[in-house]
């Protein structure tokens, strides 16, 4: 009964992340979050779980050494808000791994958790309708919107490119069911439906990088269901590949026919010469070579982004937050430490995949004569995702993303296990490995039940507040970054966001060195600076207020710190010329507005520009002029 409790809650708790958890941040991932460690304490309290399946110990172990890792690279990392994001995902892919290998390994609980990624599937392509509807920006979330544009449907993911990441993983294991796995006629015409309607919803997403990983995947899955029937059923082989060849270039016909619009008009908006993940990459590469071992920490590239900017990039591109590279991200947070053991981990996933395999086609068939087994069909689709998803992250960063990294753990955890059984097949011990897991199973899911409430209740108020400065209510937003910090004190975002509305909220009478309002604004940017001394953004708010109150020296100090984070960017130049305009020092803010006119990074449209700044400076100067003209 205890294991069924398990499980059950498993199911609930990947239903609400793969509903909430769609976007890098944590905000949505906590009632996912918090299920997950519910799941995970139960299993551990049980301890000895039923296994149907002997696991593969080297898997175990190549996962443990790698969680590990990551783990404490990102313990030890310069900003500890960021780390958060990597290590609660991480644990929560710990715990669907471990589950996924142990408790879930009975093929019933298997196809259970293909039943919740297909009512994921499901819900996804309805949320997708209502965008190709004209609601692009449609949130299933109240007060929330998706910031992806026009064109591209998103489902329940905040970009497009990641629901087609999750649609591709789902897409194989579903295929190897409908070819390999048992079930009647209608389930099989239901699944043919879903993996065609998956397909569909790929293209619809407009996503490039996951039609490159939708042909590896379809390689890797036809190559590995062909030499399953060579061996099984060679009668069949022929007709099979002829077919099967048909059958695809038909597909790739109507794929392309149904998208060939949107496809010439990203490519003209967007053309692969000209694409800026190139510059994005220089970026990674740069700040990769600063730590090549053991890499800048965890989600650094947040701010190695924007101080190794490539000059190639244009001028009006936004920041990229993440390298848009899966691989090259792992170098720059991680380095060659977390590339190597990401590596290793891969290789004994797919090593006891293609094991198994061949294992069913040498024994189990010879025993049974039938070729339709579960265990063998979600072997084969496992395989044919993984194939597809680390193409795909060649061009996109949907690991950094609750859904997509918790159904790859599955996928992994199929494979770690994929249902060796009889004399035949003498698993490798590793000692010390099952123990170790279950204490990592154990770590995982109190970090997942604390986590909500330590940090959840401090994102929740800290988004509440963003909320607030939309509906321009600027009373609910100071109540909300009060509650924000009193939740959660180590999140600098909250102490930064307070100080700006701190500085908002100023008027004519506390503009003074005495001011309690301007003190606490200079307190709170000056812990915010403390916690993460990586943003140019925060020195930059942090100089407006050492100005307001006097210490100018302060605010030259502050604005260079920021001039180093962002060294192309308009921004600081555009500070340290208002900062001289303030002074009335006119000769040098000219001279930093003129600079910030040759940066290689402009400020957003509708913020402030250098050219209004500059306008204005020569304004000021012709009134002075005019002023010292008069007897």
């Amino acid at each position: 009964m205890m294991q069924s409790a398990v499980l059950v809650i498993f199911l609930f708790a990947l239903l609400a992340a793969g509903v909430l958890g769609t976007e890098t941040r944590l905000l949505f991932f906590w009632p996912g979050a918090g299920l997950l460690g519910l799941a995970g304490l139960l299993a551990a309290l049980r301890w000895r779980l039923r296994i149907l399946f002997p696991p593969s110990d080297v898997c175990l172990g190549t996962v443990l050494l790698f969680a590990g890792y990551i783990a404490m690279r990102a313990l030890m990392s310069p900003v500890a808000v960021y780390a958060r994001e990597d290590l609660f995902m991480l644990a929560g892919c710990v715990v669907a791994y471990v589950l996924v290998v142990t408790a879930a390994s009975h093929p019933r609980w298997r196809l259970a958790l293909m039943g919740v990624l297909l009512v994921l599937v499901l819900g996804n392509l309805a949320v997708g309708y209502v965008h190709l509807s004209g609601h692009w920006e449609f949130h299933l979330v109240p007060d929330f919107f998706r910031r992806a544009g026009a064109g591209r449907i998103g489902g329940f993911f905040a970009n497009p490119n990641h629901l087609a990441a999750f649609l591709s993983l789902v897409m194989f294991l579903s295929a190897g069911w409908l070819c390999f796995g048992r079930g009647g006629a209608v389930l099989k015409l239901w699944l043919g439906f879903m993996v065609v309607a998956m397909a569909l919803g790929m293209a619809l997403t407009v996503s490039r990088g996951a039609l490159f990983g939708m042909v590896a995947g379809l390689l890797v899955f036809a190559l590995l269901a062909l030499g399953t029937v060579w061996q099984t059923q060679r009668h069949l082989f022929w007709s099979l590949l002829g077919g099967g060849l048909v059958a695809a270039l038909l597909a790739g016909a109507v794929l392309w026919k149904v998208n060939e619009e949107y496809l010439r008009g990203r490519m003209e908006r967007s053309p692969l010469a000209g694409d800026v993940r190139f510059g994005i990459w220089e970026a990674a590469l740069a700040q990769h070579a600063e730590s090549p071992l053991l890499g800048a920490g965890a989600r650094m590239f947040y701010h190695g982004s924007i101080r190794h900017r490539s000059p190639k990039l244009p001028v009006y591109a936004e920041e990229a937050l993440f390298a848009h590279n899966e691989y090259l991200q792992l170098l720059a947070d991680y380095g060659w430490a977390g590339a190597t053991l990401l590596v290793l981990m891969l290789l004994a996933h797919i090593a006891n995949g293609l094991r198994f395999i061949g294992w069913f086609v040498r024994h189990k068939f010879m025993q049974t004569g039938r070729v339709i087994s579960t265990n063998l069909a979600l072997c084969q689709g496992a395989l044919a995702a993984l194939a597809a998803t680390l193409v795909h992250a060649v061009f996109e960063f949907h690991f950094h993303v609750p859904a997509t990294l918790l159904t790859g753990a599955i996928v992994l955890g199929l494979l770690a296990n994929p249902g060796h059984e009889g004399a035949e097949h003498a698993p490798r011990r590793v000692p010390g490995v099952r123990l170790l897991t279950k204490l990592a199973l154990a770590l995982c899911s109190l970090a997942l039940l604390a986590g909500p409430w330590l940090y959840g209740r401090g994102d929740y108020a800290l988004a509440q507040s963003q909320i607030d400065q939309v509906k321009k209510d600027p009373a609910g937003r100071m109540r909300h970054l009060d509650q924000a910090i009193a939740a959660d004190a180590g999140n600098p975002e909250s102490y930064y966001q307070r100080g700006l509305a701190a500085l908002d909220r100023l008027t004519a009478n506390d503009r003074s060195p005495d001011s309690p309002i301007l003190k606490q604004a200079v307190a709170d940017l000056e812990r915010a600076v403390a916690l993460n001394p990586h943003s140019y953004l925060y020195p930059l708010a942090l100089a407006d207020a050492y100005d307001a109150v006097g210490r100018y020296d302060d605010a030259v100090k502050s604005i260079q710190r920021a001039l180093v984070l962002a060294p192309l960017h308009e921004e600081p130049r555009l500070a340290l010329g208002m900062h001289w305009h303030r002074l009335g020092d006119f000769e040098r803010a000219e001279m930093a507005y003129l600079w910030a006119k040759d940066s290689k990074a402009w400020n957003e449209d509708g913020t402030a520009r250098w050219t209004d700044n500059y306008r204005l400076l020569l304004e000021h100067a012709t009134l002075m002029r005019g002023e010292k003209k008069q007897p």
